[in-house]
């Protein structure tokens, strides 16, 4: 039964690999920084499992969730490419009996130093190419490419121009729930100058109605009827151009919310070198 289970046992290439490995070390005479067995099976888990993982999931997780989900993906192959050392380092994985049976099958053939770094140092090439094509080749699969361009010209505007009116007349981003964003987009003023740098809803704060900003409410609405939300007013503000000296120039709508209606009150003009 031992022998017809020795012969029906079928053996590969990193089989090959691992007893390269083996010989080394009996050919160099257990000499520091040689190959053995074991790290030849962990090169082979690194090139031909953990690499292609890490390098496509890690790409779309970057791209879909940003760096954070990225760099706890990374902790967690990290500490799955430890638990796998270790596991074969105690024969969990790649048991000691197939071990003893390839050290059997391969017995009497001649070994060759040559022929063991000509494979280690192809897994090594192997590995390094994958660092780099895999990333390139996703990127154009996905068209990650043309997005990131088209972020680094349009976002960072848009976003240094709602910084500045957040720190001058304390704008603020708020995320309106659809039906008033599907009045804003069929407001004239959006189908003309695009979407508005930012919107909000102004509130009886002193960083609201401090200053002379937003003074002309008060024509409308008393502080007493915005603090409590019997009168709701809406504030958007669009890039309406530039001047002759690249200065931009704003313009700022109010609108008092009505019955799921928007009832634009007063409205703005100004450029971003006033003062208020």
């Amino acid at each position: 039964m031992r022998e017809q289970s020795s012969k029906e046992r079928k053996y590969y290439f990193f089989d090959y690999l691992f007893w390269l490995g083996e010989m080394a070390q009996w050919y160099y005479k257990g000499e520091p920084r040689r190959p053995d067995g074991e790290s030849v099976l962990m090169f082979c888990i690194m090139t031909f499992i953990y690499a292609p993982i890490f390098f496509t999931a890690g790409h779309f997780l970057y791209s879909l969730y940003d760096s954070p989900v990225f760099e706890c993906f990374t902790v967690a192959m990290i500490a799955g490419l430890l638990v796998t050392e270790h596991c074969i380092w105690r024969g969990r994985i790649y048991p000691f009996s197939r071990r003893k049976a390839v050290m059997q099958h391969y017995e009497g053939r001649r070994f060759s130093p040559f022929r063991c770094y000509f494979f280690l140092f192809s897994l090594a090439f192997l590995l390094i190419s994958e660092m780099y094509l895999l990333p390139s080749a996703l990127m154009q699969i996905s068209g990650s490419k043309a997005e990131v361009e088209n972020t680094q010209v349009e976002v960072p505007q848009r976003w240094r121009d709602y910084l500045s009116l957040h720190f001058r007349v304390g704008a603020r981003q708020e995320v309106p729930h659809e039906a008033l964003q599907r009045l804003i987009n069929q407001d004239g003023r959006t189908s003309r100058y695009g979407q508005p740098v930012y919107i909000m809803q102004v509130r009886a704060t002193k960083g609201d109605m401090g200053g002379e900003f937003r003074v002309g409410l008060l024509n409308h609405a008393t502080i007493e009827e915005i603090q409590d939300g019997r009168r709701k007013f809406v504030e958007c503000t669009w890039v309406k151009g530039y001047t002759m000296d690249s200065i931009k120039i704003l313009l700022t709508g109010w609108y008092e919310v009505r019955n799921a209606r928007l009832c634009p009150v007063d409205s703005l003009e100004w450029t971003e070198d006033l003062e208020f």
